[in-house]
């Protein structure tokens, strides 16, 4: 992607990387919640995890989608809900 934007890549070894995707997420996500009712970043996920990264969670608790403190297994219900309206919104689009 980035070779196509002419830009440098990121670079998730570095904490600064890792944040500016974390902030270009948050505003896709801010974004596109004007016009859906999920949050479109649940499609990504942290390789290491086989999820999404802890931003994903605690941006839902700041938009009053996810109660705070949630347990992981409802931070991981609520992940599989969120991923469902997205897949389903978009697989109708196609």
């Amino acid at each position: 992607m980035s070779e196509d934007a002419g830009t440098v890549p990121f670079d998730f070894g570095h904490a600064a990387d890792r944040g500016a995707l974390g902030t270009l997420l948050a505003d896709i996500v801010k974004a596109d919640l004007l016009h859906s009712r999920f949050m479109v970043s649940s499609v990504v996920k942290l390789s290491a995890s086989n999820g999404p990264g802890e931003g994903f969670y605690l941006l839902a608790e700041h938009l009053g989608h996810l109660e705070p403190g949630a347990s992981g297994e409802r931070r991981s219900e609520f992940w599989a809900e969120q991923l469902k309206l997205t897949h389903d919104h978009y697989r109708r689009r196609i």
